[in-house]
């Protein structure tokens, strides 16, 4: 698909991929002072866990922002962050984020939220959690619904994350799964989106507050205490 998309696009492939790919991860890695990519780039503490205690994500937005100024990007975004911390860095920050990434599925709706980042213009993209969610995807609900269209229940739960006006950024390993997601972006109904509505149980499955040590969504719904 993505293939497709490029050549439908006209780019020039001379120009882009191979020549450069080298010093598009060599540039990186010498400014981070790193001699290959890794997971963490975060400081550890003395028990090997991540130090955030001194990392303040104010001043590294302003740090993005300042990116953003002198052209060297266009645009910059958060993921998982809660209300309070956003009402933190629309204060004290002078650019507002474009994007916010956060798990956002039929069993955890988060309509408030994700409707108040709306109105400050701050665009959802969300992801659920996969095979955390598999017993629950045979449910009546998606279903039911998704015998009605002629689509899968994992179908019916992307075209809800559309029908919201979110990005919605499926994960899998498997090929068919794969090649299967753009059929999730159909319409459906206001009586099928009530369904779902009603399916909401703020379950949480990604939290990664224990092994990242920082206290993620303290103000969200589905937050695990």
């Amino acid at each position: 698909m993505v293939g497709e998309a490029i050549k439908k696009s006209c780019i020039d492939r001379s120009k882009h991929f191979p020549k450069v790919t080298e010093k598009a991860l060599i540039a990186p890695l010498k400014d981070l002072g790193m001699d290959y990519p890794g997971d963490n780039l975060y400081p550890n503490d003395k028990d090997g866990k991540n130090d955030v205690s001194t990392i303040s994500y104010v001043h590294t937005w302003n740090a993005m922002e300042k990116l953003v100024v002198t052209g060297k990007l266009k645009e910059v975004g958060v993921s998982n962050f809660s209300k309070s911390e956003f009402e933190t860095l629309l204060r004290d920050g002078s650019i507002v984020p474009a994007a916010h990434q956060i798990e956002c599925q039929p069993w955890l709706q988060r309509r408030e939220f994700t409707e108040w980042l709306q109105s400050k213009g701050i665009y959802n993209e969300i992801f659920d959690s996969g095979n955390n969610m598999a017993k629950l995807m045979n449910g009546p609900a998606l279903v039911g619904i998704g015998k009605k269209h002629n689509k899968t229940d994992a179908q019916v739960a992307l075209a809800w994350g559309i029908s919201q006006g979110h990005s919605v950024l499926p994960k899998s390993k498997t090929p068919s799964r794969i090649q299967a997601n753009p059929a999730g972006d159909f319409k459906s109904n206001a009586e099928d989106m009530k369904k779902i509505e009603k399916i909401d149980q703020k379950l949480r499955f990604n939290d990664r507050s224990k092994s990242f040590g920082y206290e993620f969504y303290t103000d969200l719904e589905g937050k695990k205490n």
